[in-house]
């Protein structure tokens, strides 16, 4: 399977989710949403695991842990040229994200972590603590 979509890279953007509680959870969404938007807009093609699977999710009552969501994942993650790892709280610590970067190290899909301040995100100080 072609990997690069021609010269474009295909960017899938991790973040955690599932051990926030629902309000984070959301407003994580919306945030991927917007760096989802503004990298489309910057000619660059993005999968936001998180864009697809909350609503669907939220609204269809599927679970929103990673062992339900991995087999999609992982098959997702291997056709994208990078892997993105938004440094939203929680990271670190994330199953999903962690899992993803390995996979990604494992098939040698170049990783980089971004700073929430170079995709233009300022979160209110305290809000995951």
């Amino acid at each position: 399977m072609e990997k690069d979509c021609g010269n474009m890279k295909l960017i899938y953007l991790a973040s955690p989710y599932t051990k926030h509680p629902p309000w984070i959870r959301q407003l994580f969404f919306e945030l991927q949403c917007k760096i989802t938007a503004d990298l489309f807009n910057r000619g660059m093609y993005v999968f936001a695991p998180l864009v697809l699977a909350h609503p669907v999710a939220s609204r269809h009552d599927l679970p929103p842990d990673w062992e339900f969501w991995k087999e999609f994942d992982e098959r997702l993650l291997g056709t994208c040229t990078d892997l993105w790892v938004l440094m939203f709280p929680g990271w670190e610590e994330s199953t999903g994200v962690l899992a993803e970067i390995d996979y990604a190290q494992e098939h040698n899909i170049p990783v980089r972590y971004v700073e929430l301040e170079e995709v233009g995100i300022k979160l209110p100080e305290g809000i995951c603590e």
